[in-house]
Protein backbone atom coordinates (compact mmCIF):
# COMPACT_ATOMS: atom_id res chain seq x y z
CA UNK A 1 0.00 0.00 0.00
CA UNK A 2 1.44 3.75 -0.90
CA UNK A 3 1.85 6.16 1.13
CA UNK A 4 -0.69 8.90 1.20
CA UNK A 5 1.72 12.06 0.44
CA UNK A 6 1.00 14.93 3.14
CA UNK A 7 0.80 18.18 1.24
CA UNK A 8 2.15 21.78 2.89
CA UNK A 9 -0.45 23.26 4.35
CA UNK A 10 -0.62 26.96 5.41
CA UNK A 11 -2.16 27.79 8.89
CA UNK A 12 -3.39 31.75 9.08
CA UNK A 13 -6.27 32.84 11.43
CA UNK A 14 -6.78 29.21 12.74
CA UNK A 15 -7.58 28.07 8.84
CA UNK A 16 -5.27 25.34 6.73
CA UNK A 17 -4.88 26.30 3.25
CA UNK A 18 -3.45 23.57 0.99
CA UNK A 19 -0.61 25.63 -0.47
CA UNK A 20 -0.58 23.70 -3.73
CA UNK A 21 -3.88 24.90 -4.37
CA UNK A 22 -3.22 28.04 -3.89
CA UNK A 23 -2.96 30.70 -6.68
CA UNK A 24 0.99 31.75 -8.33
CA UNK A 25 0.48 35.36 -6.76
CA UNK A 26 -0.99 33.35 -3.28
CA UNK A 27 1.94 31.50 -3.34
CA UNK A 28 4.17 34.42 -3.92
CA UNK A 29 3.29 35.60 -1.08
CA UNK A 30 3.62 32.73 0.99
CA UNK A 31 7.22 32.47 -0.12
CA UNK A 32 7.74 36.24 0.78
CA UNK A 33 6.13 35.98 4.01
CA UNK A 34 8.47 32.42 4.75
CA UNK A 35 11.75 34.64 3.70
CA UNK A 36 10.61 37.31 5.77
CA UNK A 37 10.49 35.19 9.03
CA UNK A 38 13.83 34.05 7.72
CA UNK A 39 15.42 37.05 7.75
CA UNK A 40 13.86 38.77 10.92
CA UNK A 41 14.78 35.11 12.86
CA UNK A 42 18.44 35.58 11.24
CA UNK A 43 18.59 39.18 12.72
CA UNK A 44 17.06 38.74 15.83
CA UNK A 45 20.01 36.03 16.45
CA UNK A 46 22.44 38.74 15.21
CA UNK A 47 21.04 41.66 17.34
CA UNK A 48 21.31 38.92 20.63
CA UNK A 49 25.17 38.52 19.73
CA UNK A 50 25.48 41.87 19.37
CA UNK A 51 23.66 42.72 22.62
CA UNK A 52 25.79 40.18 24.56
CA UNK A 53 29.27 41.54 22.44
CA UNK A 54 28.57 44.93 23.46
CA UNK A 55 28.10 44.24 27.07
CA UNK A 56 31.18 41.99 27.32
CA UNK A 57 33.36 45.23 25.90
CA UNK A 58 31.54 47.82 28.28
CA UNK A 59 32.34 45.25 30.84
CA UNK A 60 36.14 44.75 30.11
CA UNK A 61 36.32 49.18 30.00
CA UNK A 62 34.22 49.08 33.36
CA UNK A 63 37.33 46.73 34.77
CA UNK A 64 40.20 49.01 32.52
CA UNK A 65 38.59 52.45 34.21
CA UNK A 66 38.85 50.88 37.55
CA UNK A 67 42.36 49.29 37.20
CA UNK A 68 43.42 52.88 36.44
CA UNK A 69 41.89 54.22 39.04
CA UNK A 70 43.45 52.15 41.53
CA UNK A 71 46.77 52.66 40.13
CA UNK A 72 46.29 56.49 40.37
CA UNK A 73 45.30 56.45 44.20
CA UNK A 74 47.89 54.24 44.56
Amino acid sequence: MAKKEKKPVLNLDDKEYIIEDMTDEQKMMVNHINDIQNKQNSNQFIADQLSVGKEAFINMLRESLAKLEEVEVA
